[in-house]
């Protein structure tokens, strides 16, 4: 049986609850990702801000302020405001069907996996895209 540790991706992109919206935007930019893990000093994962989180705050900005202020409120923002800090993780020996079902029945964009309350790595559902890949392409 496989399981998330098989999976999951440990080169990881974080950022603390201090760092600031407009950083989060620009690294899922420049990095092109939608999840974002929120750590603290001892590296537990207190949070994630997604593209969707992100988004939400910035037009709760824009309505605040308007669209001339963003820039700079993005600035003044830390993630903590805008980050989900209700999280569910696994662990890296979670059954790879039991974190499919979660992905199916909850329609999350990733999950942290957890070893010791520490981050150690996520697992999105493309990463079992790229499995159901590879497994098609092994079977011709």
């Amino acid at each position: 049986m496989r399981t998330v540790a098989d999976l999951m991706i440990t080169n990881l992109i974080t950022l603390r609850e201090n760092d600031s919206l407009a950083k989060a935007k620009a690294l899922m930019q420049e990095k092109n990702i939608r999840n974002i893990p929120i750590i603290n000093d001892a590296g537990e994962c207190v949070g994630m801000l997604t593209q969707r989180e992100y988004l939400r705050h910035a037009f709760h900005l824009v309505s605040q302020f308007g669209t001339q202020q963003i820039s700079k409120k993005e600035q003044q923002t830390p993630i903590a405001n805008a980050m989900n800090k209700d999280i569910l993780t696994v662990s890296p020996e979670t059954d790879l069907d039991m974190a499919a079902e979660f992905f199916i029945e909850n329609k999350y964009g990733c999950l942290p996996v957890t070893q010791d309350s520490k981050l150690v790595g996520i697992i999105t559902p493309v990463d079992f895209v790229k499995l159901a890949h590879q497994m098609l392409t092994e079977s011709k």
